[in-house]
């Protein structure tokens, strides 16, 4: 797909289908977040944790639902994603610049599941309860001293991705 039209096809999911990524959609997913421009090259203090099986989905999923403090009604923080990546890091630094490192890899991700035609949405919010949840993060196997910083849940949307106009509500200087 031209690189152009990935941009104008790109947005978060919210609702996908039960079907399964492949594996061949989800190593070239990896290729993407490790092929990520990383702080000095610093590809030591990243990881990445990809869950399919869908026993973890499910604890996952539980450990990270949220309760609506509008309707007080509980929903999948996942939005029904098969698949979900984690991205984890270790050894922060003094300025934070793991934090730039994690976006560029969640976005290297969204613009790559966009061109193979898969929704995915960026996961931030309930992946405090998750690390608060020391049973079901422990089956994610991070090595010793990473902590899960961000997430992007990956799946085959319910409604297919159209194409629309970028934002002009960025401001904007042109010097």
């Amino acid at each position: 797909m031209d690189f152009e039209k990935v941009l104008r096809m790109r947005r978060s999911t919210r609702s996908y289908t039960d079907q399964q990524v492949t594996e061949s959609d989800i190593e070239k997913l990896i290729r993407a977040a490790q092929s990520a421009p990383l702080a000095s090259g610093d590809h030591e203090t990243t990881h990445l944790t990809v869950v399919c099986d869908q026993a973890l989905m499910s604890e996952v999923r539980a450990a990270c639902q949220r309760k609506s403090a509008r309707t007080g009604l509980t929903s999948d923080a996942l939005y029904g994603a098969q698949t979900i990546i984690f991205v984890s890091v270790t050894d922060i630094s003094e300025d934070n610049i793991e934090y730039c490192n994690v976006a560029c890899i969640i976005e290297n991700i969204h613009l790559q599941a966009t061109a193979l035609g898969l929704g995915s949405v960026y996961i931030w919010g309930c992946l405090k309860k998750l690390r608060e949840n020391t049973e079901v993060l422990a089956k994610l196997g991070l090595p010793d001293g990473y902590e899960l910083y961000s997430a992007i849940a990956v799946g085959y949307p319910t409604e297919p991705l159209v194409e629309r106009e970028p934002s002009n509500r960025i401001g904007l200087n042109v010097i």
